[in-house]
């Protein structure tokens, strides 16, 4: 450890002290003069003592606060650059196939350098700090993408999710202003299954409208693209993320005597989007992808 010139300073007064104590013993020195002497020494050595251990601690504050990067593989930085680069341009399909088909590679990444760290890439490094613009991984295949302030998405950001389910491959999506954590303001989330879905089967969904605290607020648009590309959109009223009913809503039986809510699409006069009726104060309209979760 480096001493301070002023330490450095009180050590040669100490030299200089005890050269005058042992002269003075020579001489046969008082016992009282003796005793101050070497009770100002004392408080020079004190006075030394207490500054290396206060340099000691600061030196430890700033080490913890520094901010470290992460060493990453070639396979890895490759991956990573790949991944930004498809966030980048907004090509979530080609972002989620990235991660869908590096999924080992990404597990191995996540729980070998990330899970205990809030860590950040920004397109050439990656750091163990989220603040700034760039990808942090919340899970081996979710990854949120754009601004962070102490370690939350807060500004613009997309979440993507990947995921593989036995009807399909798709990524669930999250897109829209952040504020410490949460969506607010205007956005949208839904998935796409690109790769598995045809026919009358849902292949995407798109809910759109403004957020409060993850919770969808005001009237929203609702759409739905089924295999074939036919699209359905509705629009309605929620509070709180919940459905509030107006006179468009129907009050109807389903064919096996279920009660339930019918609301007939803006679109067309055919297609209708079917609620149970006890299912109907649900908070169903929201976040798809919440941060920490």
């Amino acid at each position: 450890m480096k001493i301070p010139l002023r330490a450095a300073g009180a050590a040669a007064v100490i030299v200089v002290l005890l050269l005058v104590v042992g002269i003075l013993g020579n001489v046969r020195i008082s016992g009282y003069l003796r005793a101050s002497m070497e009770e100002s020494i004392h408080q020079v050595e004190s006075e030394i003592a207490s500054k290396e251990v206060q340099e000691s601690i600061e030196e430890s504050k700033i080490e913890e606060t520094a901010v470290h990067e992460i060493t990453l593989t070639y396979t890895e930085e490759q991956l990573l650059k790949l991944l930004e680069e498809k966030l980048r341009a907004n090509d979530l399909e080609g972002a989620a196939r990235v991660l869908n088909e590096n999924e080992s590679a990404f597990q191995d990444l996540f729980f070998g350098k990330l899970a205990d760290e809030i860590c950040l890439y920004d397109g050439s490094v990656m750091k163990d700090e989220a603040d700034g613009f760039g990808l942090v991984f919340q899970r081996a295949g979710t990854v949120f993408y754009g601004t962070f302030k102490d370690g939350k998405p807060s500004g613009q950001c997309v979440a993507l999710q990947a995921i593989t389910l036995d009807e399909g491959v798709r990524y669930d999506y999250s897109d829209g202003t952040w504020v410490d954590g949460v969506m607010e303001g205007p956005g949208e989330c839904g998935y796409d299954y690109y790769e598995g879905v045809t026919g009358d089967g849902a292949k995407k969904t798109v809910k759109k409208g403004n957020f409060a605290d993850d919770l969808m607020e005001g009237e929203i648009s609702y759409t739905s693209v089924n295999g074939d590309g036919e699209s359905t959109s509705w629009t309605m009223t929620v509070e709180n993320g919940v459905i509030v009913p107006d006179a468009r809503w129907i009050s109807d039986t389903s064919d096996d005597g279920t009660p339930v809510f019918r609301l007939m699409a803006d679109t067309d006069d055919v297609h209708a989007y079917v609620v149970e009726a006890d299912a109907m104060e649900e908070v169903r309209w929201k976040n798809m992808i919440e941060w920490g979760e």
